[in-house]
């Protein structure tokens, strides 16, 4: 049973190993719950409920609402639904003032579909628009190349994003436990087949 638990909290680990960038709302509304439901990884239907109950408030400016669809698309990505998300993507990338992120996350969508190659093409233009948390990007590409089994890259790109983040070294120490204990190898064989 113990080894069962390890394996579920060690692919729930896997699964949310791309990082995206919500898009901060503040006040007390429900795209200020949405917002967090996005940055903590919820992805339940009442999450759900709760972000698209922003789109039929009545005093909500244009940049919470693509704000709000960003961060929508990022609770379907958590939930593994990124054909959804991406719908929600190409809605808030109209809105400039969350265009970067929308790119990042739509990467995320692309990277749960298989499409690497798209996926960095997202992740080169939300660099371009100057993200405003590019270690984000940079760590989403070291997944794309390390999935593609190149390695080198894969690192470049890891410690270009913990340079800029060094938080992110928590993440490299979980998966580095996870590999000793062979874990690791045991979700990868899951998600391929």
């Amino acid at each position: 049973m113990l080894k069962y638990l390890i394996l579920f909290v060690a692919f729930s680990l896997f699964q949310t190993t791309h990082l995206s960038s919500a898009v901060t709302v503040l006040g007390n509304t429900d795209a200020v719950t949405c917002f967090n439901h996005a940055r903590m990884g919820y992805s339940s239907k009442s999450s759900i409920i709760t972000c698209r109950n922003v789109f039929s408030e009545k005093a909500v400016s244009k940049d919470v609402l693509a704000g709000t669809r960003v961060n929508l698309g990022i609770i379907y990505n958590n939930g593994l639904k990124p054909t959804l998300a991406l719908k929600e993507f190409k809605i808030a990338i109209l809105n400039k003032s969350v265009e970067s992120e929308a790119l990042l996350n739509q990467g995320n969508s692309l990277f749960l579909l298989n499409d690497l190659s798209g996926a960095l093409e997202k992740y080169d233009e939300s660099l371009k628009l100057n993200i405003r948390d590019s270690s984000a990007v940079f760590f989403n590409k070291g997944l794309v190349f390390e999935k593609m089994n190149n390695m080198k890259e894969a690192v470049r790109f890891y410690k270009k994003a913990i340079s800029l983040n060094p938080n992110l070294v928590l993440f490299f120490n979980k998966k580095k436990q996870l590999i000793k204990d062979g874990v690791w190898d045991k979700i990868n064989e899951r998600e391929e087949s």
